[in-house]
């Protein structure tokens, strides 16, 4: 199967396709989405240690040899090892998620200020998985998978600021922008903007935060959420990003459009700095990790995005989460007699999980849970779309309380909730997960979008009371009601019910 191309434009950035270069950009970024977050989904990070450690004692108790003092004491050392590991790559995991919200915003800025909207419903209509970065050198599928070795392969891949090769690269394919990082990609639209659009640009809305200094200053974008802390075996609580990681920048001129443009590069895909770590692919294709010493990866100092070593850049995150993996798996493997290392924490999601699947198991909760899903992440993108065409108050009403709420709270809900179900996909029988499909909201009157997924909810209630009847209870329900109504035409339906205490 040939993994689906969102978009095919010319080879060069220059102002006679420069919208659609920049559309190109946001859909890089939207494309990672959905790909981190079902990875974010599939690990459990709520594990019931006693029984962890039921299973790991159990399984270390047939080797022969032992006493039953060694067993306990390796029982719980590998215990520890499993959850910190699943709580601070599902933390690192999430910390890009959020930055890369920031980066879409960032990214629909420079657009809105120099050509026009973003169009976010169109890239996730077009968004199936498996899917390519467009105009990548090399190219690669990424997906909508479970935690692996391999997916986080991919994440490296995305995210490595330096170009990389491997022996399992694509032929080259369709004629879009080429760029062998996307940070690459990133220098070819601030040469452009330098050379052709200096500003000052027309007076446009845009998702920018008031001063910090200003006595109504109301931020949108929080590095953090309670999703990206963790602890360490010292059960020291920890947060994946610093909280001056980065903030929304206002684009106006040149300078503006190169600051947004350079603080997405920063945090990720094109910080190339010295003494930095790269891509490197050893003899069985996958990446080659980093050492690991006493539990730590060893980093070099050009890894990290801020000083003094405040914070991790997102490949480096990654490198981080792959090399633990690779040591954590060896190290359960050279025990024996223990299952494979991911297997104690990770779902057993399918990969690119489609809702016709769903349908066909004729599971009606896990069918429900897939469209909400869906309508919820699709509510989404229309309703930062709609921050573009609004006044300052709405916005912050539609980002913080819609786009914020959706992404922490009722996804999150979802995306948790759906893993408890199965179906049968071929010969074997996989977890639920997230299939990030676009739903379509109808257009027919009087039903907006919101109203639709009022609906959904009460239909997977029904479908489901023992799990989701709460959903429905009054002291939930009205969280449902106070979503900004945003219909598809972007106007926002004032009067929004208040958030309940």
């Amino acid at each position: 199967m040939i993994p689906h191309k969102l978009i095919t434009i010319p080879p060069v950035v220059t102002p006679a396709n420069f919208e659609d270069v920049m559309q190109q950009a946001i859909a890089l970024e939207l494309a990672t989405i959905p790909t981190y977050l079902s990875t974010y989904y599939s690990i459990n990070r709520a594990q019931d240690q006693d029984a962890l450690y039921a299973t790991l004692q159990a399984q270390l108790a047939t080797r022969p040899g032992v006493t039953s003092a060694d067993v306990d004491a390796l029982a719980q050392e590998l215990k520890l090892d499993v959850l910190v590991y699943a709580n601070k790559t599902a933390a690192l995991v999430m910390s890009v998620v959020i930055e890369e919200m920031l980066h879409l915003a960032l990214a629909c800025n420079v657009k809105q200020a120099i050509v026009g909207p973003p169009d976010l419903l169109s890239i996730n209509e077009a968004l199936v998985f498996p899917t390519m970065l467009d105009g990548h050198e090399p190219e690669f599928p990424i997906n909508a998978a479970r935690l692996s070795l391999a997916q986080l392969s991919t994440f490296l891949q995305i995210e490595s600021p330096r170009p990389f090769t491997n022996s399992a690269d694509a032929a080259e394919k369709a004629p879009d922008v080429k760029y062998k990082t996307i940070g690459q990609l990133y220098l070819d639209i601030q040469q452009c903007i330098a050379d052709n659009y200096p500003g000052p640009y027309p007076a446009r809305p845009q998702l920018v935060s008031a001063p910090k200094a200003a006595a109504r200053h109301r931020p949108y974008y929080s590095q953090n959420s309670i999703n990206t802390v963790y602890y360490d075996r010292e059960h020291a609580p920890k947060f994946a990003s610093s909280s001056d990681s980065g903030d929304l920048i206002g684009v106006v001129d040149a300078p503006s459009a190169l600051a947004a443009i350079n603080e997405i590069m920063h945090q990720g895909e094109g910080n190339i700095k010295d003494n930095q770590s790269e891509l490197r692919f050893g003899p069985n294709g996958m990446p080659i990790p980093l050492p690991v010493k006493n539990g730590e990866v060893q980093f070099k100092p050009g890894d990290y995005d801020d000083t003094p070593d405040a914070e991790l850049s997102h490949f480096a995150k990654f490198l981080e989460a792959y090399s633990l993996g690779v040591h954590y798996q060896q190290k359960f493997e050279d025990i024996g007699g223990l299952d494979d290392f991911f297997s104690y924490f990770v779902y057993d999601q399918a990969a690119d999980p489609k809702l016709v699947d769903y349908l066909a198991s004729g599971n009606t909760a896990l069918a429900c849970c897939a469209q909400l899903g869906n309508a919820i992440f699709t509510y989404i993108l229309l309703m930062i779309e709609a921050c573009y065409s609004a006044d300052e108050d709405t916005q912050f009403r539609v980002f913080l309380y819609g786009v914020h709420k959706s992404m922490i709270w009722l996804l999150s809900g979802i995306g948790n909730g759906i893993r408890n179900y199965t179906y049968a996909r071929g010969n074997r029988t996989y977890a639920g997960s997230l299939t990030f499909e676009y739903f379509n909201f109808s257009r027919a009157n009087p039903v907006s979008p919101k109203q639709q997924i009022m609906a959904l909810v009460e239909q997977l209630a029904l479908a489901d009371p023992t799990n989701w009847g709460w959903l429905t209870l009054p002291e939930n329900s009205a969280y449902w009601p106070s979503l900004p109504d945003v219909r598809l035409d972007h106007r926002v339906v004032a009067h929004v019910p208040a958030v309940p205490a």
